[in-house]
């Protein structure tokens, strides 16, 4: 206790050493001393712990003390605006789009996420960020006096971080200085740590499905997020924010001048991250509404009615005879985009694709039935089953094969980056080949693909390109028909004109930027056409042209395109498609490769206990 005195009693005056860890002990919660013991003369009142003053002169601290520091007040839930409720419907929003480098960041990002080990997403605990920096260290948090010894020497060690000014030292002016890069290297090296922590609880945690624009052009976004509270009770959330009259320093004035999209959900997650245990959410859709009022970050939470799905019934996909998962059944493993995870099911790797919205049921059970019919086509993706609820009573999702090369987009732009050259012809050749008998077969067998663009088009681990989202849910701007246009340009929707036709010219678009390896053929000028740079067969450009005729009438089936490609030399090319029967025998066997002749190798397998056929 006379040390503790000894110590206590000392004021050390000012220092550049001392400004220096000041940053330092603010972030961690402490004091920038001990507090001097109270004597029987001198009594003294418990003062309040400052605000965190980050040193103004390093901006990156300053932000990072800004953002673990806001503070943040939950509302208990209550009922939901009428004058808001219909102020938020889908019909008064629009879809932020992303540019192409945002696309590729996301593209690059969830291939570096799929290379990550599960203990390696499990590396940062979820806690508070001065809690995790705290843990960093490897120190506990001082209270406002030490009580006994244990505290005597975590605050001791604490103080080993400052200088101690009152005993003299021969090189003073060296110490400072390497005092101060010391504490400089251990708050940036303790950011890095926290920013990687946030990182990774965007991909796993507090996942960004969609973000929307109001159509009347005011200052206001929603954003659409999945908040994995535990691994399996996924939540979908809406987060509303409204811009206009934002206050200084506050969260809205900062998403305000923030551009991308992703740094935006960032942002909110981390400045409600530590708040979500105390959030009381809807079985449904949970609205959280963040604005800020007298330097406070409120949440108003209500249930967003807007985007309750009325999900389909087991009895409604029960003619299809397919396999049903069950939630508890799946295993996330990434994000994809959009709606879209990556999962594992009793091991086997799969896509899993939830309904986007109540406005998209009709288009979810197209995918369905259309996946459901073409299981024997070799040049779509395989359909798995469905995701139905715990209770066995809706459906939630589907499940889809996983095909470990990536988009088609994704592949034309990173080959073109890494040569001059890009994708050789013979590869280009066949995925050409297995796209247009792809198309060929969803038309041969009564459906539209409806959004056939290169992002829609994936290449399997065996090189192969299949076709994904086979649902009508119309084009993007720029993949649209020449008929299409004036559609558009007078406000009206076009998927009602979705068709054969539209796809087929949506297919010489896909063919044209195989030709010229360009991944953004929607930007380019119209007509497209294959200049003598481009070099490809005769009878490719031919093809190409038919495609993408202003005429729809001239735009030739796509079984009628396939006569136009070369006879393929033996082993060349995949075997031919294998009728497959839609019913009882889906349940008992399965393709298992093919044999020389191209006939299927089938092999009879004992369903596994936990499998459920309707």
């Amino acid at each position: 206790m006379m040390a503790q005195s000894t110590l206590s009693s000392t004021e050390p005056p000012p220092s550049s050493a001392h400004s220096s860890t000041g940053f330092l002990r603010k972030l961690f919660g402490r004091n920038n001393a001990a507090p001097a013991p109270v004597g029987p003369f001198q009594p003294r009142e418990p003062e309040p712990e400052p605000e965190p003053e980050p040193d103004s002169d390093d901006p990156q601290s300053t932000d990072l003390t800004r953002r673990v520091s806001r503070k943040v007040v939950p509302g208990l839930p209550r009922v939901q605006t009428f004058k808001r409720q219909q102020s938020e419907r889908r019909n008064n929003l629009s879809p932020v789009e992303s540019s192409p480098a945002e696309r590729r960041a996301l593209s690059v990002d969830r291939r570096v996420q799929s290379s990550r080990t599960a203990s390696q997403a499990q590396s940062f605990p979820r806690a508070s960020a001065p809690d995790f920096f705290e843990n960093a260290y490897g120190v506990q948090t001082a209270p406002s006096s030490p009580a006994g010894p244990a505290d005597e020497k975590a605050e001791a060690s604490l103080d080993q971080m400052v200088v101690q000014i009152s005993e003299p030292t021969v090189n003073e002016s060296h110490v400072h200085e390497v005092q101060s890069n010391s504490d400089a290297h251990s708050v940036t090296t303790s950011q890095s740590h926290y920013e990687a922590m946030i990182h990774d609880e965007l991909e796993t945690t507090w996942v960004l499905n969609l973000s929307m624009h109001f159509r009347d052009k005011s200052k206001r976004e929603k954003f659409f997020v999945t908040y994995r509270e535990t691994p399996i009770l996924w939540r979908r959330v809406t987060v509303s924010l409204d811009y206009r009259n934002a206050p200084d320093n506050s969260l809205e004035l900062d998403l305000l001048h923030t551009k991308s999209q992703r740094d935006k959900s960032s942002k909110i997650y981390e400045a409600i991250r530590d708040s979500l245990q105390d959030i009381q959410f809807y079985q449904s859709v949970t609205n959280l509404k963040l604005q800020t009022t007298d330097g406070r970050l409120h949440v108003h939470v209500v249930e967003d009615v807007n985007e309750i799905i009325q999900y389909p019934t087991v009895r409604q996909v029960q003619h299809l005879g397919c396999r049903r998962i069950r939630e508890r059944d799946i295993d996330f493993d990434s994000h994809m985009s959009g709606f879209v995870y990556k999962v594992r099911v009793s091991g086997e790797v799969l896509i899993k694709k939830e309904i986007p919205g109540p406005d998209t049921i009709d288009e979810f059970l197209y995918e369905i039935n259309a996946l459901n019919r073409l299981r024997y086509s070799r040049n779509i993706i395989r359909f798995y089953g469905v995701v139905v609820d715990d209770d066995d009573e809706h459906v939630k999702g589907l499940l889809i094969s996983y095909a470990a090369q990536g988009a088609l987009i994704d592949i034309i732009y990173d080959n073109r980056q890494d040569s001059d050259l890009g994708l050789p012809w013979p590869v280009r050749e066949k995925w050409a080949r297995q796209i247009v008998q792809g198309l060929a077969d969803i038309h041969e067998s009564g459906f539209v693909q409806g959004d056939f663009t290169l992002s829609n088009i994936v290449i399997d681990n065996e090189d192969d390109a299949k076709i994904i989202d086979i649902n009508r849910r119309g084009c993007p701007v720029g993949w649209e028909p020449p008929e299409a246009t004036p559609l558009i340009e007078s406000n009206q929707r076009i998927s009602m004109y979705i068709g054969v036709k539209s796809d087929l010219y949506q297919l010489g678009m896909v063919l044209w930027a195989l030709a010229a390896q360009d991944d953004e053929p929607e930007a380019q000028g119209r007509p497209l056409q294959l200049g003598e740079e481009h070099i490809v067969p005769a009878w490719y450009r031919e093809m190409v042209d038919i495609c993408l005729s202003d005429d729809p009438r001239l735009r030739l089936q796509a079984s009628s395109l396939m006569v136009l490609f070369p006879e393929s030399t033996v082993g060349e090319d995949a075997p031919p498609s294998i009728s497959v029967d839609d019913g009882y025998t889906m349940q008992e066997y399965f393709v298992n490769g093919y044999q020389d002749n191209g006939y299927a190798r089938v092999k009879t397998v004992q369903p596994a206990h936990d499998w459920s056929f309707f």
